[in-house]
């Protein structure tokens, strides 16, 4: 994937996030409603896009929000977006999530939420004498697999509030389509230890296993060599990270491995394991390779 990861992703938000996903699940939702199934409803979306934008800021959000399918995988799943419409990367503590039932309204309120928020930001510099570029915020959360074991959910967010340069995050979560069961784990950031701790693990069986952690480190080495690191032995890795003492070590990026056809895909955020310039490190690893490694419930999604 490499450093196009990021561009991909930037791509998606600065184009009609909304068109392709609304003509594609559209469709399944017509399938959804005029055809009965015994046992599962079909899971189907819409795709909710509103936008915002002025001199002082410009908000876009966009989510793929199911409307049908079995009523565990819909709640969680609509869990997980009010959690991601929720997350701010510019306010300090947990942020207060409102668990919607209606995408519109979702989409609507967070949108609303942003713009003011931005429009309050930019005035009180404007005040101070401060001349400022637009401030930005965009969020797209979709899904990228829908398989008949899994749906795999990506949130990208970006934005701009002053300063050098904005900022990026991109994620995933796997969920199994049987029971909306999250598959991967949650991360809490402990500023006394200045590191992040997992939580509630349905992903790997051994986090710290050193046959992991070398799989891990090799990704990294990778996504590295893909962007014009010829020659890199482990000393020379470790002076492309930051925060990481031994390479063999390498930390789980704070937002679960996710699965999707190619393999279990890893994403660091920006400063996480590396230098801003270095963008969002990413790389896959192969089924084959990884599923040793994976509890039984991530290896039920690759029966």
């Amino acid at each position: 994937m490499a450093r196009a990861f990021l561009y991909m992703m930037m791509a998606a938000l600065l184009t009609a996030c909304g068109h392709r996903a609304s003509q594609q699940h559209t469709e399944n939702a017509e399938q959804a409603d005029s055809v009965a199934t015994a046992d599962v409803a079909v899971f189907a979306t819409d795709s909710i896009a509103l936008n915002r934008e002025d001199s002082m800021a410009i908000v876009k959000v966009c989510i793929d929000w199911p409307v049908s399918g079995d009523s565990a995988l819909v709640s969680n799943i609509r869990q997980y977006i009010s959690e991601e419409l929720a997350f701010n990367p510019t306010q300090e503590g947990k942020p207060k999530v409102i668990l919607y039932t209606d995408g519109q309204k979702a989409v609507s309120e967070t949108l609303n939420k942003h713009y003011k928020s931005l429009r309050k930001d930019w005035l009180e510099m404007a005040a101070e004498g401060m001349r400022n570029m637009t401030f930005e915020f965009a969020l797209h959360t979709y899904v990228l697999e829908n398989s008949d074991r899994y749906i795999t959910y990506i949130s990208h967010q970006e934005g701009y509030t002053g300063g050098a340069h904005g900022y990026a995050l991109s994620a995933g979560q796997t969920f199994r389509k049987s029971d909306g069961l999250r598959i991967g784990y949650q991360t809490e950031y402990n500023r006394q230890a200045e590191t992040f701790e997992v939580k509630n693990q349905t992903l790997f069986k051994n986090p710290q296993s050193p046959q992991l952690l070398a799989l891990i480190k090799e990704g990294v080495r990778s996504y590295f060599r893909e962007n014009g690191e010829e020659a890199l032995d482990d000393e020379q890795l470790k002076d492309l990270l930051i925060g990481v003492e031994d390479v063999n070590r390498i930390p789980l990026p704070s937002g679960a491995p996710y699965f999707t056809k190619k393999g279990l895909a890893f994403v660091y955020q920006q400063y996480e394991i590396a230098p801003y310039a270095a963008g969002l490190v990413n790389f896959d690893i192969s089924y084959d390779k990884i599923r040793p490694f994976l509890t039984d419930e991530a290896l039920e999604l690759l029966k």
